[in-house]
């Protein structure tokens, strides 16, 4: 059946079998019910690891503008490490750049 209207030529009907046998069919319902958590524990886990990601690139960017106004206002790398999550090699780098 297709819409609740009986199926009209033989390959609909075998599709419709099979479509009624896997839904009876417990260890088939088991097994695709399996399938979809783990889809969307994957799904999950990738959108929390993409957010992460952003989180962290989001930081480091944060540090980056910070380093540049303090540069801007003459303030020594020594104090720039200290107070912004940066390497001295990145914070020398915007030094070299700013001017």
């Amino acid at each position: 059946m297709m819409n609740g209207l009986p199926a009209a030529d033989d390959f609909i009907k075998e599709i419709d079998a099979c479509i009624t046998e896997t839904k009876t069919n417990h260890e088939e319902r088991v097994s695709y019910m399996t399938y979809e958590m783990k889809m969307r524990e994957a799904h999950d886990d990738g959108r929390a690891e993409g957010r992460a990601e952003g989180r962290i690139e989001g930081e480091r960017n944060a540090n980056l503008r910070i380093a540049k106004r303090m540069l801007a206002k003459n303030k020594s790398i020594e104090e720039i490490i200290e107070l912004v999550n940066l390497s001295r090699e990145e914070v020398e780098e915007l030094a070299l750049q700013s001017k």
